[in-house]
Order: C-alpha cells, then sequence, then structure tokens
C-alpha cells in the first residue's frame, strides 16, 4: 500500500503538471471560483462588520427623551428629576436645541449649512441618557421610554434598539442576498471546472487505461484530478481573499475620510479566521466538487 504523504505527493505534483499544461483553460476556472468567493464573501464581509458596529451600538445603552418645543423650566426639571431618581440609569446630561444643531453641523457638515436657511431650529432639546447594562434590552427600555413619554412637556422617548432592530433586518437581508448571488457564481465556478477537468480526462485517455491495466488503484487514477479541482478551488480562494482585502483597504479609507458620526463605532476589520476558512473550504470544495461530476463518466474509459 503506498504511503499516504507519497501518494499526495503524486497527486498534487501531476495536478499542478496538468495546471501548467493548460493554464489558460485552469486560469478561467480559478477566475471564476475567486468571482464567486469575492461576491460571497464580500457580503458576508460587510455584514460581519455591521453586525460588530450594531453590537456596539446596543451596548452603548442610550436613551434620548425629546422636550415639547413649548416646555417650561419645572416641566424639565420634573423630567430630570424622574430621570436621576430611576435606578436603572447610569448618567445623563440636558442638550438644548442649540446644542443639538451644533452637533448636527459637526457631525452632518454636508448637511449642517441646511439650518441656516430655516426661520427657527427644528431640532428639540432632549435628554441624553445611558441605561445601566443590566437594563440593555428591549424590554427594560420600552418599560422606561413609557414612562417618560407620559410627562409634561414630553414629546417623545427613542431608544437605540428601536432602530437597531430595523438595522439587524437589513444585515440579515444582505448576507442572503449574498448567499444566493454567491452560490449562484459558485455554481458556474463547479462546472466550469469540471469542464477544465473534463479536458485533461479525455487528454489522458490512454494513460488513464494504461494505469488500470497495470492495476492501478481507481484512488490514484482519480487522485490526480480531485487534486486539480482542489488545487483550482484553494488558488481561487486566495485570489478572491486578495481581492477583499484590496476592497477592504479601500472601504476603510473612504469610511475614515467621510467622517461619519458613527466612525467612533466603526471597528472595520478585514481578518476573520471563522471567514478566511469559510471562503478557502467553499473554494477547495468547489474544486474537489468539479473535479468529480467531471470523472462521472471515467468509467467508460474502460
Amino acid at each position: 500500500m503506498m504511503r499516504t504523504d507519497r501518494y499526495l505527493r503524486l497527486c498534487f505534483g501531476e495536478a499542478l503538471r496538468g495546471l501548467v499544461g493548460r493554464r489558460r483553460a485552469a486560469a478561467s476556472s480559478v477566475m471564476i471560483i475567486a468571482l464567486s468567493l469575492v461576491v460571497l464573501g464580500g457580503f458576508l464581509l460587510v455584514s460581519d462588520n455591521l453586525n460588530g458596529l450594531l453590537h456596539r451600538w446596543r451596548e452603548r445603552g442610550h436613551v434620548q427623551v425629546f422636550l415639547e418645543p413649548g416646555f417650561t423650566i419645572p416641566q424639565q426639571q420634573a423630567v430630570a428629576d424622574a430621570i436621576r431618581e430611576s435606578s436603572e440609569i447610569d448618567s445623563f446630561r440636558f442638550m438644548s436645541a442649540d446644542e443639538a444643531a451644533t452637533q448636527f453641523r459637526n457631525d452632518f457638515q454636508e448637511l449642517g449649512d441646511l439650518l441656516t436657511f430655516l426661520e427657527e431650529n427644528p431640532l428639540p432639546a432632549s435628554f441624553v441618557i445611558t441605561v445601566r447594562e443590566r437594563s440593555r434590552n428591549e424590554a427594560a427600555l420600552l418599560a422606561l421610554a413609557e414612562i417618560w413619554e407620559t410627562m409634561p412637556g414630553v414629546d417623545a422617548a427613542q431608544y437605540d434598539l428601536e432602530v437597531i432592530r430595523r438595522l439587524e433586518l437589513g444585515v440579515n437581508g444582505l448576507r442572503f442576498v449574498g448567499m444566493v448571488l454567491g452560490g449562484a457564481v459558485l455554481i458556474a465556478a463547479i462546472i466550469t471546472t469540471a469542464n477544465v477537468i473534463r479536458v485533461l480526462v479525455v487528454a489522458r485517455r490512454r494513460e488513464i487505461i494504461v494505469l488500470r491495466l497495470v492495476g492501478a488503484t481507481e484512488s490514484v487514477v482519480r487522485g490526480r484530478f480531485l487534486a486539480e479541482g482542489a488545487t483550482q478551488g484553494f488558488l481561487g480562494s486566495v485570489l478572491a481573499l486578495l481581492i477583499l482585502y484590496a476592497i477592504c483597504r479601500i472601504g476603510v479609507s473612504f469610511v475614515t475620510a467621510g467622517g461619519s458620526p458613527l466612525l467612533p463605532l466603526v471597528e472595520l476589520q478585514f481578518f476573520n479566521a471563522l471567514l478566511f476558512a469559510q471562503l478557502i473550504g467553499l473554494g477547495v470544495t468547489a474544486g474537489l466538487i468539479g473535479a468529480l461530476v467531471a470523472f462521472g463518466g471515467a468509467d467508460s474509459l474502460e
């Protein structure tokens, strides 16, 4: 029985020889595998970073209580006292309408000039509240918001989880779209890989027949082609990761240059061991499936 290390060296040595001999056809297979993984990996990378952003946003535990335009000082004081007396509150501060306008101009520099064209400042005064960690769940925040909304002088109370919940639906939808598109292109990659390897099988038809006549096992006969499919998938996944890295660096530069108000929460990252393993595994699996499909009719060569 052939040793495992010798068997693998033989299979992958023959696979590399086949790839070099038909590099144009193999290059098309590698490129299509890379394209499918870029599509799938791009959506997964974006959704993972957005999930991280939403997780950090959720951890802030912020609630904002907006006051009515005509609120009185006693009403403001009563709301402040009610917030201060709540055991769920970690800290809070009052933000006047002018301070809200200043913050809007700082956060949205492109839109900040619009406020100068308005006769009155449309932004209301509010209390910005940070809730204790133990109460940073939707039920507790909803109960607090309902209490404060009923107080005189309060127009509305809004907590971050309302926005986060909607954004999470969008992130999940984005991930689903990426999986559908990436899966469709991955099927095309499998078909392309199968066609490339089928050409190799036909070109080596006599060699395969001779190997079988001299008693070579089926694992030896098929192993080189399976190794070639796996190699194409591996090369495609590595190429996809390089492309994704370039795209990620461009994305980081774009977000940093944009000066987004969410920038303090954004920690865009590319390195993700699980994502790397998934993409490489998908690439190698696609190549192996393509090789199996291509060799499906190999029994007719006997």
